[in-house]
């Protein structure tokens, strides 16, 4: 149970730290089941990147920790399992 996290690419910032807001894109997947089939993404039209306050439960678990162990510029995919 938790998340896994594939680099897609590496940053060279600094990580977020507790209580620091981030600004993300997003893409969620799993349309139906299906964890291929795009249901949303910040880059959607009409859609812009997300802030939120990292690591204070204002985002399910997988992001709070999978963003935060990430650097600025960093683009990964986090997959989630369903209690996290």
């Amino acid at each position: 149970m938790g998340f896994d996290k594939q680099v897609l690419k590496e940053g060279s910032g600094e990580k977020p730290t507790k209580g620091k807001n981030v600004t993300v894109h997003c893409t969620g997947f799993g349309k139906n089941g299906n964890l291929e089939e795009k249901f949303w993404s910040t880059k959607d039209a009409g859609q812009e990147p997300f802030t939120f306050q990292i690591g204070m439960g204002q985002v399910i678990k997988g992001w709070d920790e999978g963003v935060m162990s990430m650097s600025l510029g960093e683009s990964a995919r986090l997959t989630c399992t369903p209690d996290y």
